[in-house]
């Protein structure tokens, strides 16, 4: 259901009340496009999945901002000319490093491979994640504001108890981080 058809059905004189509506809340045509209700032991699955995954890479290290900034970054362009000093080291023994790091590199050069995949595939996730809680709360507080406009109007109609639900609302609500004061006089 539109809930501006939900004015247009309770609202008398309903063509300038939506004009006011969409006037001063900026009101869209609303529609729920996600309604989803997980079941405790689905959240309880995705949440363990993560958390398995966090324990299959125990090795997984969180690097300071200094350490970030002065680490030298390998990313797929570097790759092969990683690979190739690997392979030229391997094969001459004058351009070994020393310290066990010839062996060690080709460990590293897989597991930034595979890291990289990882990678790949959260960001989609999370980027997926992050959307879908953006659309979840823009849904949420779309209902939210419409409901304190219909106590609003309630108000100015003169339903009594309404003033009560704006003032209490009223508190709640902020726009652009400021305490929005609401009272209908």
């Amino acid at each position: 259901m539109i809930f501006l058809d939900l004015v247009h059905f309770r609202m008398p004189g309903y063509g300038l009340n939506i004009f006011i509506v969409n006037k001063l809340f900026n009101f869209k045509v609303m529609n729920n496009k996600i309604n989803v209700v997980l079941a405790p032991e689905n959240k309880e699955t995705v949440l363990q999945a993560i958390r398995d995954a966090k324990t299959g890479m125990p090795f997984l290290v969180k690097l300071s901002k200094d350490d970030r900034k002065s680490v030298q970054k390998m990313d797929d362009g570097r790759k092969p000319f990683v690979q190739k000093g690997i392979e030229f080291a391997t094969g001459n023994k004058d351009l070994d490093p020393g310290s066990g790091l010839l062996e060690g590199a080709p460990n590293d050069v897989e597991l930034y491979s595979f890291l990289a995949t990882v990678e790949n595939e959260l960001r989609q996730m999370l980027e997926m994640v992050i959307d879908t809680k953006i659309l979840a709360g823009s849904e949420a507080y779309d209902v939210g504001r419409f409901i304190y406009m219909k106590a609003k109007m309630n108000v100015a109609t003169g339903i009594p108890g309404s003033q009560a639900i704006v003032d209490e609302l009223g508190k709640l609500y902020i726009q652009n981080g400021i305490p929005k004061k609401d009272k209908v006089k």
